[in-house]
């Protein structure tokens, strides 16, 4: 039996209340996350556990072999700023078995833009601090490229399953 790493992201773009795109799909992981998995749990390595998760969003592809410092053009301006998601049932509140096997789904983050636009971004990323002294987990591309305008939204949650 082969067990599977299962991963959807929820990501939508908000105008007034409205949901006005969404997309919905599963991320990849890189080989930083996947190290730090195995490093962590199967040997105990703590210096691979995070203390927090975070959220954040680019304008570049990213690939299984980037790192963090390898990511190009994350915003940085009109209220931009990565987002926390605890390592914690803070972070991931709900636990429960889907179709047989646990799946943990994250809380519902938000990038909010404040006196301008945010973007163009194009991928949303899950790296383990909120600058690029951290690692990079997960990456999901969004299937357009897509600017959070003055006062948009943009939430993002995702479900994790092992199976």
């Amino acid at each position: 039996m082969d067990i599977k790493y299962d991963s959807i992201w929820t990501i939508k773009h908000i105008r007034n209340g409205e949901v006005i795109w969404e997309d919905e799909g599963p991320n990849a992981v890189s080989q930083e996350g996947e190290e730090a998995l195995l490093e962590s749990f199967f040997r105990a390595d703590t210096s691979y556990e995070p203390a927090q998760f975070y959220v954040r969003l680019c304008n570049s592809t990213p690939t299984v072999i980037s790192t963090l410092s390898t990511i190009a053009n994350e915003p940085s301006t009109n209220g931009y700023a990565p987002q926390l998601v605890e390592r914690s049932t803070v972070g991931f509140p709900t636990k429960e078995i889907d179709l047989g096997a646990y799946r943990i789904v994250s809380k519902t983050i938000s990038f909010s833009a404040v006196g301008g636009n945010i973007g163009p971004v194009t991928n949303a990323y899950l790296a383990t601090t909120s600058d690029n002294t951290g690692k990079f987990i997960a990456f999901r591309a969004l299937s357009m490229t897509r600017t959070i305008l003055d006062t948009d939204t943009m939430t993002i949650q995702f479900r994790i399953k092992i199976s």
